[in-house]
């Protein structure tokens, strides 16, 4: 785990899931904390992972809930999510259709150990190529808060760079590209 996440997991511990001060008060802790960081991605990353923390516990608690419409902890979650996606907004990232969802980064996730499971099958004699990819994929995990466009115009990259080294075979990439084949239109528009 990088530093930006850890440092945003402890705040996400000492503000929102280990204490009961209020809402404003945890997004102005949160916000007090971005001037810490003088890059910009840095920024996004630290509240992303906010978002990702607040929303893989609401997502859990939703299993259980038997009050959503009034539940205290729904709207609290809510509530934080809302700030800290108008904080991503402050920072020019644009919340729409480019920004991953809760289930399109598990669904993403699912895809990439997928590819890496064809790997580890194909693996053997191959230690190297496996590592370099192994490497690849888990930095791609880490790339979610780029948003959509972004992130594929990376794996797109990845692919053909990998696939141009020798890394991969051109079966593998295409395995890898049918997880861009319904983001294409995202791609090439704005």
């Amino acid at each position: 785990m990088d530093i930006i996440k850890k440092i945003a997991h402890r705040s996400y511990e000492s503000n929102i899931a280990f204490t009961n001060i209020s809402e404003r008060d945890s997004i102005n802790n949160i916000k007090l904390q971005l001037y810490d960081f003088e890059n910009q991605l840095d920024k996004i990353k630290f509240i992303n992972t906010h978002i990702d923390l607040i929303n893989e516990g609401y997502q859990k608690h939703l299993k259980t809930c038997k009050n959503p419409e009034n539940c205290g902890e729904n709207e609290k979650a809510e509530t934080l999510m809302f700030y800290l996606q108008q904080e991503l907004i402050n920072l020019g990232v644009q919340i729409n259709n480019d920004t991953f969802t809760y289930d399109e980064k598990i669904s993403k996730d699912s895809q990439l150990e997928e590819i890496l499971k064809q790997f580890n099958e194909l693996k053997a004699g191959q230690q190297v190529i496996y590592d370099d990819v192994l490497k690849e994929i888990q930095e791609l995990k880490e790339l979610y808060f780029l948003g959509k466009k972004k992130w594929h115009q990376l794996l797109a990259g990845k692919i053909i760079e990998m696939t141009a080294g020798g890394i991969i075979s051109e079966t593998i990439s295409k395995n890898l590209l049918s997880m861009i084949k319904p983001n294409f239109s995202l791609l090439i528009n704005q």
